[in-house]
């Protein structure tokens, strides 16, 4: 009876859109009063025999789970193959029925994952039993177990939570800076303005533009500026790097999905979210075991008139999910904010129609393979337990469980939090909330059994740079930290810059003495910044632009993404494809040019061959020919 009342309620309340209802008084609750997703006690009779199960997604008695979820659960041990049969699990829907589906043993041979051949349908509860009879590699039959969830609809996501803040008001700069024929016309222009030859660490910049009315690229460029790989992508897009297994992976807004290249620059993998949620663009981890950590945010409609005075009762809260991919692409972990943070502890007005409390802008691999997340509207780092899901700790926020050391104010609104081989972790602390607002970047020691963080570092522009989004910090194999500003170059506290852009990235050595410098010309700023050593491959085909002024040939050639061209062999004839060696030129930059006089004869054919640094011929480029 009761739960008729409460589903005729919310049909009655809104037709569309599902309102997750807050009374206390109805004893129906999936929020306390603070905001936090209550959990019920578990059914001793249902599930006190999931104590074999370290791990059970979705959490028993979840609330607000994807329609798309798969079941999964991990004993901790490794289990034998040969016992996981695909009648392990019977999964009931109270409105969508009994769900067939496929059992597999995850590639970590420890998670056991039912996936539904059909979704679930928007708010049933789910009854999902576990058999006896799985077998661990150490000869221990475990018991079944027997749980609930609750399903929830999706909404789309906000559209400007999927791609960094930016400023929408500027004109587009001239792309031809450099003077080069060969590169679009709208590539931003960058000025070098320090580069301390001997002290910078070794590597080329991944940068990544946007801005409201320019054409965002991704970047990779050298120490003196010069383009060395530029791809035009459709929209804004971030997070454009190296990953620890050599491949590059970059945000691609459109599909809503992280792209992977080879050296090549050839797309060769692709990186959605699974349990039926659309992937968030802040970052994609590659891991050594070739699994993948990445966000989510996931909309839901709350109640907020229950939880704080002045609360809309249909807004749209934005929880955060952190999902584990293995290399099959199977979800073997995911963590929810909702099981986890009071939406109270957000920073952020829970007063209005939109909510993103937690705001998640960075997952990482710790030290001793946990998890690290940044928060930022928490203004909180948490560690989570990498196999139970289980929070170890809170850093930073109102729920800090730790005392700062030589750190006279905390951080806020943070990106980029990274963990370091020898367990310190540093961060862009981006100071939102400080009076007045600069930003920095931070590394600090945790003391994780007495719950102290002690400042080991700071390094603080004079005069200071306020980026009120985007941001990263990246520690370097030299020991140099480079720092990417974020939206810093457009801000409006520009106190002591008197009319200088400051810069969008920066490279400090230890003691913090600047060693290169970087400035897009404005509006442009990058989410990120990286430095990775590279070697490009290219297998498109160098360019050759061929501009005619009567008997005189000017060629200009590049090859966009090479990285291991010593030289140029320039061919010419009165046929077509020549191959009589014409001239040869040393690689100078991005873009060469040689100029040909005394052409008596038409047409003339030209093309270029690259020679790599061992002598190897590569390519041609396309074939121009002069005509008159």
């Amino acid at each position: 009876m009761t739960n008729i009342l409460h589903h005729t309620f919310l049909k009655i309340i809104s037709p569309v859109t599902t309102v997750i209802l807050l009374a206390n008084f109805w004893g129906l609750l999936p929020y306390n009063s603070t905001g936090n997703l209550a959990q019920p006690q578990a059914n001793q009779n249902r599930s006190s025999s999931g104590q074999d199960f370290e791990y059970i997604s979705p959490p028993p008695d979840a609330q607000l789970v994807s329609v798309g979820t798969t079941i999964a659960i991990r004993p901790g041990e490794v289990i034998k193959a040969d016992s996981v049969s695909r009648d392990f699990f019977t999964v009931n829907g109270s409105s969508s029925g009994v769900h067939q589906g496929q059992t597999l043993l995850a590639d970590d041979q420890k998670t056991v994952i039912f996936k539904p051949a059909k979704p679930f349908v928007n708010e049933e509860t789910v009854t999902v039993s576990v058999r006896k009879g799985l077998i661990t590699a150490a000869g221990e039959t475990l018991a079944g177990i027997t749980f609930d969830f609750a399903t929830s609809p999706l909404k789309p996501p906000w559209p400007e939570r999927q791609q960094p803040n930016r400023d929408d008001t500027a004109a587009v700069p001239d792309g031809q800076n450099l003077g080069y024929v060969t590169l679009p016309v709208d590539i931003p222009a960058i000025t070098i303005t320090i580069s301390t030859k001997g002290a910078r660490a070794a590597g080329y910049l991944f940068l990544s533009n946007i801005s409201g009315n320019t054409t965002p690229y991704l970047l990779i460029i050298d120490d003196q500026g010069e383009p060395v790989y530029y791809k035009k992508v459709n929209q804004p897009t971030g997070d454009f790097k190296k990953q620890p297994n050599g491949q590059l992976t970059y945000w691609d807004q459109s599909a809503l999905a992280f792209q992977v290249m080879n050296a090549s620059y050839q797309i060769v993998d692709t990186y959605q979210a699974g349990n039926g949620y659309e992937a968030d663009g802040h970052g994609l981890q590659l891991l050594p075991n070739g699994h993948a950590l990445l966000m989510i945010y996931d909309l839901q409609t709350i109640d907020m008139s229950q939880i704080v005075p002045g609360g809309v009762p249909t807004a749209t809260v934005a929880g955060l999910v952190v999902q584990e991919l293995d290399t099959a692409k199977n979800v073997v972990f995911e963590w929810r904010s909702w099981d986890h943070f009071a939406i109270t502890d957000t920073t952020v007005n829970t007063t209005s129609a939109r909510i993103d409390y937690a705001h998640g802008n960075a997952v990482e691999q710790a030290h001793d393979g946990h998890l690290l997340i940044s928060s930022r509207n928490l203004n909180e780092i948490t560690k989570i337990d990498r196999n139970t899901g289980e929070v170890l700790w809170r850093l930073g926020g109102k729920q800090n469980e730790f005392t700062f050391i030589n750190d006279n104010t905390n951080f806020y609104k943070q990106h980029d939090i990274r963990s370091l081989p020898n367990g310190h972790i540093t961060l862009f602390d981006n100071g939102n909330d400080r009076e007045p607002p600069y930003s920095r970047v931070v590394e600090y020691q945790l003391d994780e059994i007495n719950k102290t963080a002690t400042l080991i570092s700071e390094y603080r522009n004079k005069p200071d740079i306020f980026a009120s989004a985007l941001g990263s910090a990246q520690r370097l194999s030299n020991g140099n930290i480079l720092i990417g500003w974020g939206n810093g170059p457009n801000s409006d506290e520009k106190a002591g810059w008197d009319n200088v852009r400051p810069p969008n990235v920066t490279e400090v050595n230890p003691d913090g003495t600047k060693v290169f410098e970087l400035t897009f010309a404005p509006p442009n700023v990058s989410y990120r910044a990286f430095r990775f050593p590279w070697q490009g491959q290219p297998v498109t085909r160098p360019t050759l632009v061929v501009q005619t002024d009567g008997a005189t040939a000017t060629l200009s050639y590049s090859w966009n993404g090479a990285t291991e061209i010593a030289t140029y062999h320039i061919y010419g004839g009165a046929a077509p494809k020549p191959t009589t060696l014409i001239n040869t030129q040393i690689k100078t930059g991005f873009e060469n040019t040689t100029v040909i006089t005394g052409l008596n004869q038409t047409p003339y054919y030209f093309r270029v061959m690259p020679i790599d640094r061992n002598g190897n011929e590569t390519r041609y480029s396309n074939e121009v020919a002069v005509l008159e």
